[in-house]
């Protein structure tokens, strides 16, 4: 017998199955306003009561929640026939709780926005860098710019060999093309500080320092520096001072995966690029992914076939 007020559990299984037909032919949607969403409401308020009664509404949750995901994957169509401001001002009349998602179809749909977007930046930013070495790799340079270029990567190759006043000579070439670009500087104080000579590597750190707006790009630039001429602790060092500000950041932790590797230290190496492949998913960084997983597994490879068990606590 129906009770005053409560729908019967069948009239609840009607309006299921006008949900569903209703998700499916979103196009008719038009004249209906967000109606729709209000009969979600009511399924989900009605599905709930039976639920708490100890009624059996499992195949119902499962038929809804079906329909639920082709609403949400919809979410733009929706919005399109029903308009997006027709939505807020109900919204903000009804004002449901948030809970109940489908209310916010507006928010999911500028996510999607934001996340396609994110997408074709990254495409862009690889087709860019593709531009860049084609630019300085295969089309020939301006005469200042190949002439800083050369000087740049004696100095490199110099620091590679260890050949400190070297380094210092061809930093030097560098910054009298270029005075305002950081680079040189960044070189010049770590084979300033090799030869011991403090003022110089302190007067070369600050000249770099003030060119970079942000200081953890200052520290980045110097801790690949460091771990080119094979200066692990410094770089660990200047490592530290960017995830201190921001543990997230993805360049310094893969740049610290790479010097665990470099001193054979696979246990911390794995640690940290299973680190990076979490956030990178995480963030969506899809460039990053692959080259994580492939570090990885190649380190893995490196594992003893025996490792201790840790002792019960985990100590």
């Amino acid at each position: 017998m129906k009770r005053q007020g409560i729908p019967e559990l069948d009239e609840v299984r009607q309006w299921i199955e006008s949900y569903v037909k209703r998700v499916a032919n979103l196009r008719d949607e038009r004249d209906r306003g967000v109606t729709l969403l209000a009969l979600r409401d009511a399924i989900e308020e009605w599905l709930r009561f039976y639920e708490s009664q100890g009624a059996s509404v499992e195949p119902e949750w499962i038929r809804v929640r079906n329909f639920d995901a082709l609403l949400e994957k919809n979410a733009a169509l929706f919005l399109k026939v029903v308009g997006r401001r027709h939505l807020q001002e109900e919204r903000k009349r009804t004002t449901p709780n948030e809970e109940r998602w489908w209310w916010w179809l507006d928010k999911k749909v500028e996510e999607e926005r934001k996340k396609r977007l994110k997408r074709t930046a990254t495409i862009l930013g690889g087709v860019a860098l593709v531009l860049v070495a084609l630019y300085f790799f295969v089309f020939r340079l301006p005469p200042r710019e190949q002439q800083y270029l050369n000087a740049l990567t004696l100095a490199e190759q110099a620091l590679q060999n260890q050949s400190w006043e070297e380094v210092l000579t061809h930093c030097q070439e560098a910054l009298a093309v270029f005075p305002e670009r950081p680079t040189p500087y960044v070189v010049a104080a770590i084979a300033a500080e090799k030869l011991g000579k403090t003022s110089e590597a302190e007067h070369f750190h600050q000249s770099a320092r003030a060119l970079y707006e942000r200081e953890e790009d200052f520290f980045l630039e110097e801790a690949g520096w460091y771990f080119r001429a094979g200066m692990f602790e410094e770089a660990k060092g200047c490592i530290a001072r960017v995830l201190q500000k921001d543990p997230e950041n993805l360049t310094a932790l893969n740049l610290l995966g790479s010097i665990y590797e470099a001193e054979d230290n696979v246990i911390e190496a794995l640690k940290v690029y299973q680190l990076v492949l979490d956030l990178a998913e995480k963030k969506n960084e899809i460039t990053l992914i692959p080259v994580a997983k492939m570090k990885i597994g190649m380190l893995q490879l490196r594992l003893p076939l025996s490792l201790p068990l840790p002792s019960p606590g985990g100590e």
